[in-house]
């Protein structure tokens, strides 16, 4: 896969701008309005070339360029503005082939002293693109915009990924916005559009997603083509454990934050006749209990294996240390935070049983709510093509570990040649979890047979294509699984 730098953009004319130009044209003109000519406004000029095959640029040019088209008579060509802001290349004396219809950065030079290049910034992003895979093909052109010093601007890309029956194609749209307080730019998001090869040669209809950056553990250029083909890849994601709520003693819903659960309790003691209700955290932990009217209770069951985190900050050191004291019971850990709120750097204290955090006080020993408690954890995720958000965008569906799937053992039940051989069988163990569709070999009735598979997390297994790219099995192992999926999404590094 090699990312290249899409064609050389411009920003296009406006409706204002197209009628005001067209006006002389039309009949019905007056005079008044026929003398009138369209400016271009500075961000426009900014992003037209001074300089395009050698050829320098001035702003009858730039204007004619835009507007119309942009005629070099002692070349017999000229170039235009296509509907999508690209700049086109025709030669008019011999057929202009697609290698050089469309005019590219390296065609091109740029005014570079528009404004003072914030190298730090510069290396910055470039760094960020080629951790997303993007290489240092877009260095230029990214060099370019950050010198034309508007406050958003977008990069495309495209790379082609072959398959052994066709070519896909991904078009990548980078956008990118400046800091209100800084000069520094951030890449926010990226838009990718990939184009399905057909035997053929000609593509499928565009799918196309909006990946959001800077959230944690971001989505690479290769992951995207992966999620928009429809494999499944796996990440590290910021999981938030629910509370449950117990209305005589079956589960009725599960919430986010304790706030929540209590508004739940309320709203099913207006409702319900269960005797009683109950909080419960990870584990089936109990966190807090109520009467039949809603109203808290103690709780009744033994505490076991009680822990009182204390958090604070030491002098002269800019971290939190947390240290643990055992306790053997409800009374003993009401002492302790009274001891321990003694000490003037009290940050807060957290008392857990088997871990699991059950009530939380304030530096002056005020009890306050849990916060939710969240950890890392290695997902499987692919795109719900049935499903889109508020913004359009197809909707993420998540496998958790509780879920049940395991690679090892889907690829297990494949009587795959390279799992004989550890470092072929990391290799491919990674490349699934990539979400990429990997070649392997099979071995039947002690033949070898071509093949591919990837990584299926939805049904517990293996999706097995032969070596044309014809769905040979895709079946769930055991379709009797306590659901556990997730539709959203939240990474983390």
């Amino acid at each position: 896969m090699e990312i290249k730098p899409n064609p050389v953009q411009v920003i296009p004319p406006t409706n204002e701008q197209k009628e005001l130009f067209e006006a002389p044209f039309k009949q019905e003109a007056d005079l008044a309005v026929a003398l009138e000519k369209p400016k271009l406004t500075s961000e426009q000029l900014t992003s037209i070339p001074d300089i395009i095959d050698g050829y320098q640029l001035s702003s009858k040019d730039k204007h004619d360029l835009l507007f119309d088209a942009l005629v070099i008579d002692q070349k017999e060509l000229y170039y235009f503005v296509d509907e999508k802001g690209y700049i086109m290349r025709h030669f008019t004396d011999e057929p202009t082939g697609d290698d050089k219809r469309f005019v590219n950065f390296e065609d091109v030079l740029m005014d570079m002293k528009k404004t003072q290049l914030n190298e730090q910034n510069f290396e910055y992003l470039k760094t960020g693109l080629k951790y997303l895979g993007f290489g240092d093909n877009l260095s230029y052109a990214l060099e370019v915009r950050l010198k034309e010093g508007s406050d958003k601007f977008t990069l495309g890309a495209s790379a082609a990924f072959p398959t052994p029956t066709a070519k896909d194609m991904v078009n990548y749209e980078l956008r990118f916005s400046k800091s209100k307080s800084t000069d520094n730019y951030f890449l926010n998001d990226y838009k990718a559009s990939l184009e399905k090869g057909n035997p053929d040669g000609t593509f499928q209809e565009p799918v196309s997603r909006v990946f959001a950056l800077n959230v944690g553990n971001d989505i690479t250029a290769k992951e995207a083509y992966n999620l928009l083909s429809g494999r499944s890849i796996q990440k590290k994601a910021e999981v938030t454990d629910k509370y449950t709520v117990l209305a005589g003693g079956q589960e009725t819903a599960k919430v986010l934050n304790i706030p929540d659960a209590r508004a739940k309790i309320q709203e099913l003691a207006k409702t319900s006749a269960a005797g009683d209700y109950a909080i419960q955290g990870k584990d089936n932990i109990v966190i807090k209990t109520f009467d039949k009217n809603g109203k808290e209770t103690p709780v009744k069951t033994a505490r076991e294996n009680l822990q009182i985190i204390h958090a604070f900050i030491q002098k002269n050191d800019k971290g939190n240390n947390d240290i643990p004291y055992d306790v053997q019971d409800m009374a003993g850990a009401k002492q302790m935070v009274k001891e321990l709120i003694k000490d003037k750097n009290t940050q807060g204290i957290t008392l857990t049983e088997k871990g699991v955090p059950i009530a939380k006080f304030d530096e002056k020993g005020k009890e306050v709510e849990l916060t939710p408690t969240k950890r890392k954890e290695e997902v499987w995720m692919k795109l719900d093509f049935e499903n889109k958000n508020a913004q359009g965008d197809y909707k993420f569906r998540t496998f958790f570990k509780n879920y049940g799937y395991d690679l090892d053992k889907a690829v297990a039940a494949h009587p795959i040649k390279e799992l004989n051989d550890p470092e072929q069988r990391e290799r491919l163990m990674s490349s699934l979890k990539r979400g990429n569709l990997q070649s392997v070999t099979l071995i039947k009735n002690e033949t070898e047979e071509k093949a591919f598979v990837a990584a299926s997390p939805q049904f517990k297994n293996l999706t097995l294509y032969d070596k044309d790219l014809k769905l040979v099995y895709e079946k769930a192992q055991d379709a009797k699984v306590e659901n556990q999926e997730n539709r959203g999404y939240q990474r983390s590094r």
